[in-house]
């Protein structure tokens, strides 16, 4: 009698049409729930944390081509930026617009950047701040040496000797829109000066002079890819 009832239960809609219910439900549920989890990431891109891709070889042999670091955007809202803190800064700091494209290509290149993929086109740089408002800095000789208010800075990420990259002397202070400060030139406030570890190959303050704070995205403070390259900054 029991198996009868069992099977007349089956044939009136009974487990397999809850079973049926709860596919159709999940089905309903997960636009919904894909949805959420992007507002969650779009949230946690713009105020907290972002992954980036470098794209050149500008922080070698700090950070290499390929790798991807995590940039947290919660330290300058709360603090200001320091000395040999590696950054990303925005790229309308060299000039220039960005051109338009499509709305297709603006999903795709969010979502890249979701993932800390590159992008069609690069908007950010990473750079390492060497020198912050009023600091006075000074890069020359040969090999070129850097001082930061008189003193000489250790620089041990660097790898190679820099020879004959831009120096930075009080002659340089008026195209680089700072001013002079003894034999070097004094950093405004509210700016910082920045350099790529590659010094022989590094568009940097160097030549566009230094970056208004309210241009860095965000602290780089680890490398997350490779794996076996795993480290903080």
């Amino acid at each position: 009698m029991t198996g009868v009832k069992e099977v007349t239960a089956e044939r009136d809609g009974g487990p397999r049409q809850d079973k049926s219910s709860s596919v159709m439900g999940y089905l309903t549920e997960l636009p919904i729930l894909v949805l959420f989890a992007f507002g969650i990431a779009i949230i946690i891109k713009t105020f907290l944390v972002q992954a980036f891709f470098i794209p050149s070889a500008s922080m070698v042999p700090t950070l290499q081509i390929g790798d991807r670091v995590l940039v947290e955007k919660v330290s300058y809202t709360l603090g200001e930026p320091q000395r040999q803190q590696v950054v990303v800064f925005a790229k309308s700091v060299f000039g220039g617009k960005l051109p338009d494209v499509p709305w297709y290509e603006d999903v795709r290149n969010f979502g890249g950047e979701l993932l800390g993929l590159p992008s069609a086109s690069e908007e950010d740089y990473i750079k390492r701040i060497v020198a912050v408002g009023g600091d006075t800095i000074r890069y020359s000789g040969s090999p070129r040496k850097l001082s930061v208010n008189g003193e000489p800075v250790s620089e041990p990420y660097l790898q190679h000797r820099d020879q004959a990259s831009p120096a930075v002397t009080s002659k340089a202070c008026k195209r680089l829109d700072m001013a002079a400060a003894g034999d070097g030139c004094r950093v405004p406030d509210d700016e910082i000066f920045v350099m790529g570890d590659n010094r022989s190959n590094s568009e940097d303050s160097r030549l566009i002079g230094p970056i208004k704070e309210e241009k860095i995205v965000g602290h780089a403070f680890v490398v997350i890819w490779p794996p076996v390259d795993f480290s903080g900054l």
